[in-house]
C-alpha cells in the first residue's frame, strides 16, 4: 500500500482580526454559565464552560497581539474569574476595541463585592448591543 496522502486545508480562522465584542460575550456567557454551576452547587465547575475557555483563549492571543506582558495575562480561566472578571473592562492590561461603546469606568463582568455576574455580563451573554 503506498503511503496515505494528506491535505492540510488553510486556517478559516484569522486571529489577528479577533473581534473583542465577540470575545467578550463568549466570556460572558461562560461566566453565567461557571456561577450558574456553582449555584446548582458545584464547588468547581470543571470542565469549565465552552463559551469560557473560548473566550479566554481568544483573550490571551489578543494580549499576545497587544504585547501584554505574560505577568500581566490571566494564566487560566480560574485566574479569570477570580481577577480579570471582577476588574472594571478598563483597567484589563490589553485595550478592548469595541466600536461605538466607552465603557464606564465601573464596567466589568463580576461585581466584585458580591461574586456574581453583573448586568453588563448578562446583556453581553445574551449578544444585545452594547452601544451607548
Amino acid at each position: 500500500m503506498g503511503r496515505p496522502s494528506w491535505s492540510i486545508k488553510p486556517m478559516s480562522y484569522d486571529p489577528t482580526k479577533l473581534n473583542h465584542l465577540e470575545i467578550l460575550s463568549l466570556l460572558a456567557s461562560g461566566v453565567l454559565e461557571y456561577f450558574g454551576r456553582i449555584r446548582a452547587g458545584e464547588k468547581d465547575p470543571f470542565p469549565y464552560p465552552d463559551p469560557l475557555i473560548r473566550g479566554f483563549n481568544q483573550l490571551s492571543i489578543a494580549c499576545a497581539l497587544q504585547n501584554v506582558e505574560r505577568s500581566k495575562r490571566p494564566k487560566g480561566v480560574v485566574e479569570f474569574v477570580e481577577t480579570w472578571g471582577k476588574l472594571p473592562l478598563t483597567k484589563w492590561a490589553l485595550k478592548l476595541e469595541v466600536a461605538g461603546y466607552a465603557f464606564a469606568a465601573d464596567d466589568c463582568l463580576i461585581k466584585p463585592d458580591l461574586g456574581k455576574p453583573t448586568q453588563l455580563c448578562q446583556d453581553l451573554a445574551q449578544g444585545l448591543r452594547v452601544l451607548s
